[in-house]
């Protein structure tokens, strides 16, 4: 399995509710075999604290904890459904593989499914006393339930005060942001020695070029150049990806343009190419965050938007989303953000896989919200400021350009929509100390 097949089936695991708990159950049925088989002195410290009931006392024991652990874990499921369907309903269905990846849920999970487990599994080695053998109570095995038990209670606590955080607004875009900051570190380094980014072929694929077709539909989600760049090497090709990461693919649809690096050179046969290319890159059901920025932004405007809809009139949540979109836009307005280019050992370019550009990514944020919130001043202003801090570390006369088209953008929206003269003039002030930002005046309007 290739590098990117491998971090997306990685990704998908971690990410899932059932890899945990699988895990711990996994390894309490082995703890419940290995300390069934200990006996303990009857004059050791141990053999003196440890359970001392006999057959009747252990069986009851152990069928309640198993039970009342089970009971306990649909609880926790419903609770984790109905959390699921508010976070889909009132905010964004794309913030469920959040909850979905959290580790708090997973190891409560784990907790209860374990003890019942390994309830169950020393339940049935206790035996009564017959003709054939004597009875058999693994007091060290069932102490150890009773602890799993105690674990399972505290877990349960945990677990309740988690989910209410867990479902705040603000808990949710602070790990989104922190997710997002995050891949941001990872594919755009602050230190440019350190990436893999680098110029690419400003042009786009010649003509003549040979589609590369996908084999199955989603969202691209990671790329792997150094297999294509060594094919590239071999064959003398230069490959380029059609869709970005995070676009969608359509089965059968171009993947990949590929065409001769000498213009003179044979034309690559596609079919000869499709199994190669086609393992470079990892198609998913779904968009995610592992080398795609923009769908952490994506999230937190769904959340904005959902906020301004009429059906649930909450500017304020859209101004925290705003507050929170600031960070990630700044850092990105800050670094360099190229193509992925893949290189062989000469230097020539053999594989680039395209990048959403700053622009792209600021006017997807700002643009919908601008539209869904013209008319909420409060809302117009926190955009405003938004753009005052990404325009003010923003790197390059392009970067500062696309700023102020948003900035003008907001102030003519709410030019448009706000009625009020007072409301207007505070935007109006918003909107001229942004110009300053961008223009490296920092200075804070008049009042």
């Amino acid at each position: 399995m290739n590098a990117p097949k491998l971090g997306a089936a990685l990704d998908e695991i971690s990410n899932s509710l059932w890899f945990i708990p699988a895990v711990s159950v996994l390894a309490s049925l082995l703890l419940a075999v290995v300390l069934t088989r200990v006996q303990l002195p009857a004059d050791s410290f141990l053999g003196g604290i440890v359970f001392g009931g006999g057959v009747d006392g252990a069986r009851g024991m152990l069928q309640a904890v198993a039970g009342s652990v089970i009971t306990v874990t649909s609880l926790t499921f419903s609770l984790t459904v109905v959390t699921l369907q508010l976070a889909s309903s009132q905010f964004s269905p794309r913030l469920l593989r959040t909850f979905l990846r959290d580790r708090g849920n997973q190891v409560v999970l784990a907790v209860f499914l374990s003890t019942f487990a390994y309830s169950l599994t020393v339940l049935r080695t206790i035996r009564a006393g017959d003709d054939t053998a004597p009875e058999f109570v693994p007091h060290l095995a069932v102490s150890v339930a009773f602890l799993l038990a105690l674990a399972s209670v505290a877990a349960l606590v945990y677990f309740i005060d988690h989910i209410t955080t867990e479902i705040r607004v603000d808990t949710m875009m602070s790990d989104v942001e922190a997710d997002t900051l995050g891949t941001i570190d990872r594919i755009h380094p602050a230190d440019p020695e350190h990436d893999q980014t680098g110029s690419a072929p400003a042009s786009r694929p010649p003509v003549g070029a040979v589609a590369v077709p996908a084999l199955r539909s989603g969202f691209l989600a990671t790329v792997s150049p150094q297999p294509l760049v060594v094919l590239g090497a071999e064959h003398d090709l230069v490959f380029e990806f059609d869709p970005r990461v995070g676009d969608a693919v359509i089965q059968g649809g171009p993947l990949v343009w590929c065409w001769p690096a000498d213009a003179s050179g044979t034309r690559p046969d596609a079919a000869d190419l499709v199994d190669a290319v086609n393992a470079a890159a990892s198609v998913a059901f779904e968009r995610t965050l592992q080398e795609d920025v923009g769908y952490g932004l994506r999230q937190l405007v769904d959340i904005a938007v959902k906020a301004l809809s009429p059906g649930v009139n909450d500017p304020t949540t859209a101004v925290h989303s705003l507050g929170r979109l600031s960070s990630p836009l700044r850092r990105l307005a800050e670094r360099p953000v190229e193509p992925l280019v893949g290189r062989d050992d000469d230097g020539t370019v053999r594989v680039v896989v395209r990048r959403r550009e700053f622009d792209a990514l600021l006017s997807g944020v700002c643009g919908e919200i601008r539209r869904y919130g013209c008319a909420e001043p409060t809302v117009m202003t926190s955009l405003l400021q938004l753009l005052r801090d990404v325009g003010d570390g923003a790197r390059g006369q392009r970067r500062r350009e696309a700023v102020r088209t948003e900035i003008e953008l907001v102030a003519r929206a709410a030019g448009r929509s706000v009625d009020e003269p007072a409301d207007l003039a505070e935007v109006t002030a918003a909107a001229d100390t942004a110009r300053r930002a961008v223009d490296g005046d920092r200075r804070p309007g008049p009042r």
